[in-house]
């Protein structure tokens, strides 16, 4: 090494002047180290202040940072993970990462990957991916930074509007359904309740009349479950104690489940829902008989009954209101369902049972009526661990409503019906068992008809029997025309749908009646009888 030795001594400005240019360069050398730290810190605020979380990988996977968001949402600390590959990566979607990473190392970035990933806990979560290269001050890449965006909860709300949506259009088509047949099974009927009329009780065919009778009220429930998974299926709304109804439902299932071993927990004040109590017990019958399916060789069934306050969060993803519900639990230590079968297990068109054994309607036909009721029906299962599902429906403060029983009889008559409907069956049926009740009937088979018979009759015309889904002009609109021609004239709405939706609009604008298709000549006779005695006591006062 060559030292370069002055000839003479720097003279005093000389060293002066080196000591200014010493003293400039440390002056220039701390501002570069504080715009660095001013640098890092602005990063380091950044990634730790970012509500997703970001990890930052060398070369090899290993772990260099992680900021505090991905520790609030995966569990892990950066003092657990630092130096070391995170293990979370679910087997099924290895190969997708794989490529990904093959990408990254070609030096390419990329944005909104989704996959899954597990947290510390095992539970797994929707993950949308972004990421880019990470390279030092000479571009030379170093490592991967990788930015992650839970959205599981999005895509619940997504599955839940998909599965909503799919609902209301099966739920249309069965009502379509249940409303056809229901007509069809209103010819049967009413001409079996006809043909019972004139035999002796001794009769040998009185026996299959009797037989065929049981067969169209079968049929009436199969209906009546398509009507209460289709959109407002509601029949008659009451005040009922879920309590009381729970366990009448719990002592009926186990006196023919003997293999069953039945416990109820019921909430001791009384849980009172506004509901339809046919409905609502079918539902709990359809998750008794799905429990006792799933325990082939016998077990427990739990009951639960209490009341609990949901709040704006547990309540916005299933669109239903905050407030006091009455919840009810069906838990059973059957087989239990993995994932896939529990994400499906409303769906009209899946099931696990063999043929022989139904088509699975009872568990949608259950999310619908319970849906139709303003309600929330949730289900939790785990292969080999049994099956819970939850009911809750909202709570009245009002008193529950006692039930009445009465007998029906046949009564008879002698004046002047208007039967309104398009069906040839429902005309042919309905003509023939009021004649046999004694009454004069008129038919129309459209409300254009139906209006011009009452204009063209005058007073002649007693009560209207008027069918609600038509074409043209259909049963509200031939009501609002009757009452602005006969305000006072008497009214059945007679639909194969239930009350609610359009039927229960119009009865709030006055009609006097409905009765629900099929109904046999027993129950036209009370109604009718009903509605013109009311009228009668009306028009005398």
């Amino acid at each position: 090494m060559q030292i370069k030795i002055m000839s003479e001594k720097p003279s005093y400005q000389e060293l002066e002047q080196r000591v200014q240019e010493l003293e400039k360069a440390e002056s220039a050398l701390k501002q570069v180290e504080e715009a660095l730290r001013e640098s890092e810190e602005k990063h380091r605020t950044a990634l730790e202040a970012s509500p997703d979380p970001i990890v930052i990988y060398n070369m090899e996977g290993k772990t260099v940072y992680i900021n505090p968001a991905f520790t609030r949402l995966f569990g892990w600390t950066l003092k657990e993970l630092q130096g070391e590959k995170i293990n979370y990566v679910p087997k099924e979607n290895w190969p997708e990462t794989c490529k990904m990473l093959d990408r990254l190392n070609r030096g390419e970035s990329f944005h909104g990957f989704e996959t899954r990933r597990y947290n510390k806990k095992g539970e797994m979560l929707d993950i949308r991916m972004s990421f880019d290269v990470w390279r030092n001050k000479e571009g030379n890449p170093v490592g991967s930074v990788v930015i992650l965006h839970d959205f599981s909860e999005h895509k619940k709300l997504e599955s839940q509007l998909r599965n909503a949506l799919k609902m209301e259009s099966l739920g249309t088509l069965a009502g379509g359904i249940a409303h056809d047949f229901n007509n069809l099974l209103m010819g049967i009927q009413g001409r079996s309740s006809l043909m019972s009329l004139d035999l002796d009780p001794s009769h040998p065919h009185l026996e299959h009349l009797n037989a065929i009778n049981e067969y169209i009220q079968s049929a009436t429930d199969l209906t009546n479950q398509l009507l209460g998974f289709a959109r407002g299926g509601k029949y008659e709304v009451k005040r009922i104690n879920i309590n009381e109804l729970v366990l009448n439902c719990a002592t009926m299932f186990g006196r023919t489940r003997k293999e069953i071993n039945v416990h109820t927990k019921i909430e001791q004040l009384p849980l009172v829902i506004e509901a339809d109590r046919s409905q609502i017990e079918q539902v709990l019958l359809n998750m008794f008989v799905n429990a006792w399916q799933a325990m082939p060789g016998g077990g427990e069934l739990y009951l639960e009954t209490k009341a609990v306050f949901l709040d704006d969060e547990y309540c916005k993803p299933y669109e239903v209101k905050a407030g006091k519900y009455a919840k009810v639990s069906v838990t059973d230590t059957g087989t239990g369902m993995n994932e896939a079968t529990r994400r499906q297990v409303f769906d009209p068109f899946f099931t696990t049972k063999d043929k022989s054994r139904g088509a699975g309607l009872g568990l949608a036909s259950a999310y619908g009526i319970i849906k139709n009721h303003g309600g929330i029906i949730t289900v939790y299962s785990e292969s080999g661990h049994g099956t819970t599902f939850n009911i809750y429906l909202q709570t009245s403060d009002k008193k529950a409503q006692q039930e009445m029983m009465t007998d029906i009889e046949m009564i008879k008559g002698s004046e002047t019906i208007l039967l309104v409907d398009d069906e040839d069956i429902i005309i042919d049926v309905g003509q023939a068992m009021l004649k046999k009740l004694g009454y004069r009937v008129i038919v129309s088979t459209s409300g254009l008809e139906a209006i011009e018979n009452i204009t063209s009759s005058g007073n002649k015309i007693d009560l209207v029997i008027l069918d609600l889904i038509m074409p043209g002009m259909n049963g509200g609109k031939t009501f609002d025309r009757i009452r602005e021609i006969q305000p006072e004239m008497p009214v059945i709405l007679s639909s194969g749908y239930s009350i609610s939706g359009q039927a229960k609009e119009i009865m709030r604008r006055g009609c006097n009646a409905f009765i629900q298709k099929p109904f046999n000549i027993s129950e036209l006779s009370q109604k009718v009888r009903n509605v013109l005695f009311a009228a009668m006591g009306s028009s005398q006062q």
